[in-house]
């Protein structure tokens, strides 16, 4: 399974683009190594990964198979921001950054 950077997941823009580049590169294929081994075009290929186009569901399992991983999806319910979290959050980036470092003193105290 393709596990991605901690950035992008924080991120959640996780694009077909980006899927298809880190598996690329993790299976240690060029572009063009890519291209022959799925017997797709080579341009596509960056097209995808700079998502100026988006292939489908089927290619880019069939893309991923080539690098050696595996697209797992999961249904699951949406849930919104959560505005608890977000207001703790706001007011922590209200404070100064001597303040902040206070308040996680305290309460490793406890």
């Amino acid at each position: 399974m393709l596990c991605l950077s901690a950035a992008a997941v924080y991120d959640q823009r996780v694009t077909s683009g980006t899927l298809i580049r880190q598996a690329r590169t993790r299976a240690g294929l060029s572009q063009v190594q890519l291209a022959e081994r799925s017997r797709k075009d080579r341009a596509q290929i960056a097209r995808w990964e700079r998502d100026a186009v988006t292939p489908s569901l089927e290619t880019l399992r069939e893309l991923l198979h080539v690098c050696g991983f595996d697209l797992d999806l999961s249904l699951v319910p949406y849930r919104g921001p959560d505005a608890q979290l977000e207001a703790r959050l706001q007011k922590s980036l209200e404070r100064t950054p001597q303040e902040r470092l206070q308040t996680m003193l305290r309460a490793r105290r406890r």
